[in-house]
């Protein structure tokens, strides 16, 4: 575990890794520009000053941002046998949407990605391979790393190879070589990625001495894993998120306020209610909705609308008919949650159990 250091803060945002393409030192990363706006629609008037802007929420709408990155590879710090497939291992990552990650400060971001462009400058230094590279990124917010789903593991630029299936093959000669191993195998790259992640490797463990972690001009660095089932297995019901209970089991109403450290206000918002509930009515930041029906059990309300019931531990999750959420008159579709303090009322409509509400908020910014 790291010791928390105050020593030296970065604010400028420093990209860490494209999909599983670890950048891992100073001298790799060349340049970088991120682009981005808001969506701003204007229509100028005729007889005043200024224009007329038909949009009159506070905050504003992100567009997708561009990414620029500029990369530059010394093959000298790889062994003689890895270097043919490095360049592979590059394209590989690059021909694949997933996601790009960045340090801030002292907090990890990730934003979903693909890449539009690529080139490749012609080079006559030995041992050296120079790309350009551009990002769509097209939700245009960068989302806070989830402290429990998020794993750092300890990464050698000269050990790249070792939980990847890259193999020399002759094809002139008459073995098959890949007739050596089962079908039935399990993938290789899996299993070295999973293997290693425990509660200390977790950035819920690391993230006091993060900024040093990633800011240190050294080759050693860290390959982010972004890994729901291993923190479920670690943390447990914590990865639920914020939870608030009954003050008392005979009470009807849940009520009590939660943080968020979200930029921009999200809609990405998980409910999970556990306990006995009738015809449930849920409200955040003053806005409601009503759930119909008798549970006993978990009860799930993802941001799309998509309700799940689970009665017990060992029952699976159950798709709740849509028709059973109502939108109270004067209300809307989905919860807002912002910067700060959110309140929460939940009406349980039940006098005779405990019940407990687990609220998890996906925290974005630009």
């Amino acid at each position: 575990m790291f010791r928390k250091k105050c020593n030296n803060y970065y604010p400028s945002r420093k990209y860490l890794q494209i999909n599983d393409l670890v950048i891992d030192n100073y001298e790799m990363l060349q340049d970088a520009d991120l682009s981005g706006g808001f969506k701003v629609a204007t229509h100028e008037y005729s007889f005043g000053h200024g224009s007329y802007s038909p949009s009159r929420k506070r905050q504003q709408f992100s567009t997708e941002q561009r990414l620029s990155l500029s990369i530059k590879v010394n093959y000298r710090k790889f062994e003689r046998e890895q270097r043919k497939f490095f360049k592979d291992w590059v394209m590989m990552n690059i021909s694949q949407s997933g996601r790009v990650w960045a340090i801030e400060g002292n907090q990890l971001l990730w934003a979903f990605a693909k890449v539009e462009n690529f080139s490749e400058p012609y080079s006559v230094e030995r041992f050296s391979l120079e790309m350009d590279i551009d990002l769509v990124l097209y939700e245009g917010i960068w989302h806070k790393a989830d402290v429990r789903k998020t794993f750092l593991k300890p990464y050698l630029a000269c050990n790249f190879l070792e939980c990847l299936d890259f193999q020399e093959v002759d094809e002139c000669l008459d073995c098959c070589v890949g007739c050596l191993q089962p079908a039935n195998d399990l993938c290789t790259k899996c299993m070295c990625k999973c293997e290693s992640l425990d509660a200390e490797s977790s950035l819920c463990e690391m993230k006091w001495n993060i900024s040093q972690v990633f800011n240190e001009n050294c080759e050693d660095s860290y390959q982010i894993i972004y890994n729901c089932e291993a923190g479920k297995k670690i943390w447990g019901e914590k990865m639920l998120g914020h939870k608030l209970c009954k003050e008392e089991a005979c009470k009807n109403l849940i009520a009590g306020q939660f943080y968020s450290d979200t930029v921009l206000e999200t809609d990405q918002v998980e409910i999970i209610l556990d306990g006995n509930v009738e015809d449930l009515v849920i409200e955040i930041n003053g806005n409601r909705m009503r759930i119909k029906g008798t549970y006993d059990g978990k009860l799930k309300l993802q941001s799309s609308g998509d309700i799940y019931y689970q009665s017990s531990e060992c029952c699976n999750w159950e798709l709740v008919d849509m028709n059973n959420l109502v939108i109270p008159n004067g209300h809307t579709f989905g919860f807002f949650v912002r910067h700060g303090m959110n309140s929460v009322v939940i009406e349980t409509n039940n006098c005779c159990d405990m019940t407990c509400v687990y609220i998890k908020v996906d925290s974005i910014t630009i």
